[in-house]
């Protein structure tokens, strides 16, 4: 598979763990003269990458394999971190980001530049932070979902990614609430703790959303009914709000307690609102993060709607003591 190791079964076994590459602290452990090394990069049957690792095919590297070359050059003390981590501990629906591989190293550790590879520093990179996946080091599932949350540019993706992760069973809302006491600052903390908390235990409704104090925040009247209901395991998941028009309609605003619903949870609540829209009420549904993140685009829809504002509630209230 590799030449030039056929003769050495203990360095061909180690080779195949490693998916091909190897440090050079590990040829010499395994008493391989430096000299072959070289015979053998100067033949161009093997690649040399810096100065400490040595791919043994002249091919470029596989992703898997550039992976194992960023981990044995940066060292015991290096990790995949992130979106790289996440990507081996088994979770699906990446962007871009997957592209990269994330390595995370000790503050003033040295890493050889390698194209496709992104060095990240960290101060609080322990031994107590790093598992292995098929022999390659990565940082735990919840610290790396938390890091791959805080380095999405905005906060209604770091939210998903939390959400996501839980959905797909890699880690639970437990763990990513004992990380978070861990990893000090990091961008969209605040909105990361809600996550957790939404993803934990559903939404709040009332005491978490605070829907009536957003109505008066953007000029519109609170909703004349409002309740929580439970999903198909028992669990609350759902705000529904309605508004009473002045035409006579109804207007209801669904607030789902999280995102990427499993299938069944997701059939059902299209049954369930099909029976609303058949009592000719007008359904508009939101995310929580999307009342939290995005609450003046919702209340403009709500406004959109005919729901009237507070000031058109007076002026009709002064109207009628005339």
């Amino acid at each position: 598979m590799f030449p030039g190791i056929n003769h050495h079964d203990e360095l061909r076994r180690l080779v195949v763990r490693q998916r091909g590459t190897i440090h050079r602290d590990q040829f010499r452990a395994l008493a391989v003269s430096p000299d072959y090394v070289t015979s053998q990069v100067d033949a161009r049957r093997w690649t040399a990458i810096g100065q400490n690792v040595v791919l043994l095919q002249n091919a470029p590297p596989l992703r898997d394999q550039l992976m194992w070359l960023a981990v044995l050059d940066a060292g015991d003390d290096a990790a995949l971190g992130s979106h790289t981590s996440l990507e081996l501990a088994g979770f699906k629906g990446f962007s871009r980001e997957a592209t990269e591989i994330h390595l995370i190293v000790q503050r003033g550790s040295r890493a050889t530049p390698m194209p496709g590879v992104r060095v990240h520093e960290s101060r609080r990179l322990r031994l107590d932070d790093i598992v292995h996946t098929g022999g390659l080091p990565r940082t735990e599932t919840a610290r790396s979902v938390l890091d791959a949350a805080a380095w999405q540019p905005y906060p209604r993706f770091a939210c998903l990614m939390v959400a996501a992760a839980v959905q797909q069973r890699l880690t639970t809302a437990t763990r990513l609430d004992a990380a978070m006491r861990t990893v000090g600052r990091i961008r969209h903390k605040a909105y990361l703790r809600l996550a957790i908390a939404d993803v934990g235990a559903g939404a709040e409704s009332l005491g978490e959303i605070h829907l009536a104090h957003l109505c008066r925040k953007f000029g519109l009247v609170p909703p004349t009914r409002q309740s929580r209901r439970k999903d198909l395991s028992g669990r609350w998941r759902y705000l529904d709000s309605e508004w009473d028009l002045p035409n006579g309609e109804v207007v209801v605003l669904e607030i789902d307690g999280r995102h990427h619903l499993e299938v069944v949870h997701w059939q059902a609540d299209m049954k369930r609102e099909r029976a609303v829209v058949i009592t000719r009420r007008w359904v508009l549904r939101a995310t929580v993060f999307e009342i939290r993140l995005e609450a003046a685009a919702v209340f403009s829809d709500l406004r959109a709607m005919g729901v009237p504002t507070l000031a058109e509630l007076s002026a009709s209230r002064r109207a009628i003591a005339l």
